[in-house]
């Protein structure tokens, strides 16, 4: 079963929007006991310098955490001025988190989960 998650924004301020989840996310305590948080770069482009944030990597240890997860992204979608849009890939499934509330999230990973 593969349990690693790949969180991605799209926009102008992507790679910012990632890095402060990521932020948020190493400083939620309960979330790091179940959660490993890793910030991946992309190879980058020709004419390009340096490497661009690409996505946060989650290794969930528990999908019993799912809504703990789910209530850690819903947090901080709502420090957000804009809230970004937030792309969340898991095995071959891929859900696009925008305006939904947090108990769809949860159903939505649910059907995630299903799908090993």
């Amino acid at each position: 079963m593969d349990e690693t998650v790949k969180l991605r924004m799209s926009g102008d301020f992507a790679e910012q929007e990632l890095r402060s989840l990521y932020d948020w996310l190493m400083r939620d305590l309960d979330a790091l006991d179940y959660m490993d948080v890793r910030l991946q770069s992309k190879d980058p482009e020709p004419g390009e310098m340096g490497d661009t944030l690409d996505l946060i990597a989650l290794a969930v240890t528990s999908a019993l955490q799912w809504p703990a997860f789910i209530e850690a992204l819903s947090q901080w979608r709502g420090t957000r001025q804009h809230r970004p849009q937030v792309t969340i890939e898991r095995g071959g499934t891929t859900v696009v988190v925008s305006e939904a509330e947090s108990e769809l999230v949860v159903q939505i990973l649910k059907a995630l989960e299903e799908n090993d």
